[in-house]
């Protein structure tokens, strides 16, 4: 206002009256709600908008009738949801219309699920605010669930669904098509109900127990020994009895087929404990059967795919001990057979050393380098082989002089080197390892004083190989031997040179040093001229 002049007031007054709602406000907005809810449970389309619908929501909940509107929606989809489920469970009820239980299921959650989402979209802001505010109200989708829940928990649907369930994997498994799209929306739903772990899990498990017990009783009692070659029966195209690699075939083929289910239509928790159960059934409870009646034949035969197969399945069921004992008793009964041959002498260490490349060759390839049976062979091998004392020191002696006569035939120096590396490897084993000494010794003696061996280098490459596995004072004297020669060479080398031009008729002069404590001792020979 103009400075000076009058001064005006602005009065605020109250309303002469609050404004009230209509009196059916409540009951009228009610009913539009239940009338949408309806719709949408029906697929058909509301008579007002979805924002329209929102909105009369949202003004319930700021009018303070947020509790009449929940207990609404709660008393909607209970009375749907028992109407849905009662009427499935009593068409099905018949024996031939069971098989349609599934579907019939698989179709009412489909719809239920995308029904409670629209629906919480309508009541999105009762979610938000009455739902989560206040204590002991759970959200809309929550609701939506537990009224399924309920239900199935008051009648013996739930029990039929599981059993239903069952009788379809089943099925499956006698190698019949099923239904999977139904098996992956029950399993959701259980899962989304929180009934998978308490209800379907433990049957279906209990089921998958049963029928892999009878199954594998069935195939086990009848298995026949190891045909040569081994073939795993394709079932319904040979009439061959099964052998034990074809049972272990037919198990892994079993534990493909259940890791494909899971990852079909069961939850990713439910693997370890089915293929646990599977195995258990078709393996554990068999192991003494199956290794009795195949693990000699199978090293004997070399089959290392399948020995494999039965490492790999024995492992996770803690059957390690039986494969241990099965391959020390096979080590040391073919071991002694070698040792009792009747031509033992002539191809002891030769088949000694063959049969050690085999069981290597298995407990690399088949075994995976596993360090109690690696101990296992050596224990089983250091057990059979000692059994005849002193001979295998001596015949491993004979062997390596045999080697080293046969000059490059042996082949390269890697070849050379190979060899005396599964020579030391056998020789590891025996326990007279003083006898082998002498016995070497003088096999030694011989080659260096004939002059029948392959080379100074590689006499001196097998005694490294002895003083790396025994010590210096083990092979101290053989050492001496070797020395006492490149000694005489020099010896002789200088009588030469400082000889004049010899005669014509000169007699020819060569001259060993042997030193007494390094070579063998020989019982003295008269000589008469």
């Amino acid at each position: 206002p103009p400075a000076g002049g009058p001064q005006k007031k602005l009065v605020i007054k109250g309303l002469k009256a609050l404004p009230t709602l209509p009196a059916s406000y409540k009951t009228d907005t009610l009913e539009r709600l239940r009338a949408a809810v309806q719709a949408i449970q029906q697929s058909q389309p509301t008579t007002q908008g979805l924002e329209e619908l929102y909105r009369d929501c949202e003004g319930m909940c700021l009018h303070g009738f947020a509790s009449d509107v929940y207990a609404m929606l709660q008393a909607e989809l209970e009375k749907y949801a028992r109407q849905q489920l009662s009427q499935i469970d009593g068409q099905t009820n018949a024996q031939p219309a069971e098989g349609a239980m599934l579907v019939k299921t698989r179709q009412f959650w489909e719809g239920y699920t995308q029904q409670l989402a629209m629906i919480r979209c309508v009541f999105l802001y009762l979610d938000r605010t009455y739902a989560l505010q206040t204590a002991n109200v759970v959200s809309l989708w929550a609701m939506g669930l537990s009224v399924v829940r309920q239900h199935l928990a008051s009648t013996n649907m739930r029990s039929r669904l599981v059993r239903l369930f069952i009788v379809e994997v089943t099925s499956e498994r006698d190698g019949r098509l099923v239904d999977r799209p139904s098996l992956v929306s029950i399993t959701r739903m259980f899962a989304d109900l929180d009934l998978y772990s308490q209800s379907l899990l433990p049957s279906f498990i209990d089921a998958t127990r049963d029928y892999y017990r009878r199954e594998s009783l069935r195939m086990v009692n009848g298995l026949a020994p190891i045909q040569q070659p081994a073939v795993a029966p394709v079932e319904g195209k040979s009439s061959a009895p099964m052998d034990v690699p074809g049972y272990l075939a037919h198990v892994q083929q079993r534990l493909d087929e259940e890791t494909q289910r899971v990852a079909q239509y069961l939850k990713p928790s439910t693997k370890s404990a089915l293929l646990a159960t599977t195995l258990t059934e078709l393996v554990e409870k068999h192991a003494d059967r199956l290794l009795s009646l195949s693990f000699d034949a199978m090293v004997d035969a070399n089959m290392t795919a399948d020995l494999a197969r039965l490492y790999s399945l024995l492992l996770p069921v803690n059957k390690l001990d039986l494969l241990q004992q099965s391959w020390i008793a096979f080590i040391k009964k073919s071991g002694q057979q070698r040792m009792q041959a009747p031509d033992m002498e002539a191809t002891l260490v030769s088949g000694l050393l063959e049969f050690k490349r085999k069981l290597d060759g298995i407990l690399s390839s088949a075994f995976q380098s596993n360090v109690r049976l690696l101990g296992a062979l050596r224990e089983a091998f250091e057990a059979f082989i000692n059994t005849r004392r002193s001979k295998p020191a001596q015949l491993i002696a004979r062997h390596i002089d045999q080697c080293m006569r046969m000059g490059n035939k042996l082949g390269t120096d890697r070849d050379v080197d190979d060899t005396f590396d599964r020579i030391i490897m056998l020789f590891r084993f025996i326990q007279g390892k003083d006898l082998f000494e002498a016995y070497y010794r003088r096999d030694l003696a011989k080659r260096l004083l004939s002059s029948k061996m392959m080379s100074l280098d590689t006499e001196r490459l097998m005694l490294q190989k002895l003083k790396t596995e025994c010590g210096a004072g083990y092979t101290n004297r053989l050492e001496g031997m070797l020395r006492d020669m490149e000694a005489s060479e020099e010896l002789s080398s200088e009588l030469v040179r400082g000889q004049s031009e010899p005669a014509a008729n000169a007699i020819g002069f060569h001259a060993n040093v042997l030193t007494m404590a390094f070579w063998p001792a020989y019982e003295p020979t008269n000589l008469v001229l």
